[in-house]
C-alpha cells in the first residue's frame, strides 16, 4: 500500500497547482463521508486516541491521535481515489 504524505503525493493530483489541487481535493472530501470505510477510519482514530489516553494519560492522546489521524488520512484518500477519481481528475461525470 502506498503512503500519501501529502495532497501533491496523490498522483491524480500532483501535476496541479497547489490552488488547483485544493480546490479538486475540497470538492470531494464531503463526499467521502457517504462510504462506509471513511466512518470505519473515523472510528479507529477515535479509537487510537482513547486507547493512548488510558494508557498513557495525555502525552498518549497525542501520540496516538496523530497515528490515529495519520492512519484515517490513508483510508480517506484511498476512498476518494477509489470512487471519484474522475472527480480528482476534473473529468465530468
Amino acid at each position: 500500500m502506498k503512503i500519501y504524505w501529502s495532497l501533491r503525493s496523490i498522483p491524480e493530483l500532483s501535476q496541479l497547482s497547489s490552488k488547483e489541487c485544493g480546490k479538486r481535493w475540497n470538492d470531494i472530501y464531503t463526499s467521502t463521508f457517504r462510504h462506509w470505510e471513511t466512518w470505519v477510519g473515523l472510528l479507529l482514530c477515535a479509537l487510537l486516541s482513547g486507547a493512548g489516553a488510558k494508557l498513557l494519560g495525555f502525552p498518549g492522546v497525542i501520540v496516538m491521535g496523530a497515528i490515529g489521524g495519520f492512519v484515517y488520512s490513508q483510508i480517506l484518500i484511498h476512498v476518494a481515489r477509489k470512487y471519484y477519481r474522475h472527480r480528482l481528475l476534473g473529468e465530468p461525470g
